[in-house]
């Protein structure tokens, strides 16, 4: 089981201690189930009934505060793995949908925004990604070399800003079209980060919550940011 799963159910333990869910403990609890891994909110949810039973072997005549801390904690996790399970969005394009679809992440972006794309010649999105920069979001950028002088394009632009960049130049593609805002939201689809994608092209992307694809794609990132160092 994941390290951070488990450190989850130690705090559950010890919010167990007096039977009871505070107000602050919910509040810190729901923000614990942020973006904590699919799988382990699952396993959680499982384990509460085990503490809870356990709980009630220990202390018999606390058991309606036990059931109401239950309650409170598997509705937590319910609520967490419910958004998740709805929040998967599709947008199609010709039209703004992708745009402004990735417009709207970057702006919200609150740590970081880490972009792999074969290219980027909208200023449309470029001028997101300089406002992300310059609000002191950590912002990456992976491209590929053979776009980096076309016309129109913006990776220049956007190094000499000061946005770390890296650039795939073996004499193959690097033809990814994705981006992961703050860990916690994918971007991926055929959309390039172009005009034509937006006005003539016939393209897609996903947004998406699923932490384990998430973390796939940022595994894919970071490995690839160490190889084109």
């Amino acid at each position: 089981m994941h390290n951070d799963t488990l450190a989850l159910e130690q705090t559950l333990l010890q919010y167990l201690q007096d039977e009871h869910l505070s107000k602050s403990e919910s509040r810190d609890l729901k923000a614990a189930l942020q973006g904590h891994p699919s799988d382990g909110l699952n396993f959680l949810r499982n384990r509460l009934f085990e503490l809870a039973r356990d709980r009630q072997t220990q202390s018999p005549d606390k058991s309606m505060e036990i059931i109401g801390w239950l309650d409170r904690c598997t509705q937590a996790i319910q609520t967490e793995l419910g958004q998740r399970q709805s929040d998967h969005e599709a947008f199609f394009t010709p039209g703004n949908q992708c745009l402004e679809q990735i417009v709207r992440q970057l702006s919200s972006a609150r740590s970081s925004i880490d972009i792999c794309v074969f290219t980027i010649s909208d200023n449309r999105l470029s001028d997101h990604i300089l406002a992300a920069h310059q609000r002191r979001i950590r912002v990456r950028i992976i491209t590929d070399n053979h776009k980096q002088h076309d016309a129109g394009s913006d990776v220049e632009w956007l190094m000499r800003q000061g946005i770390p960049t890296r650039f795939d130049r073996t004499p193959d593609h690097m033809h990814h079209k994705f981006c992961i805002v703050d860990g916690l939201t994918l971007i991926n689809g055929s959309f390039n980060w172009t005009r034509s994608a937006s006005e003539r092209n016939q393209e897609n992307i996903v947004i998406s919550r699923e932490m384990r694809l998430i973390e796939q794609f940022q595994q894919q990132f970071d490995a690839l940011w160490e190889e084109f160092a």
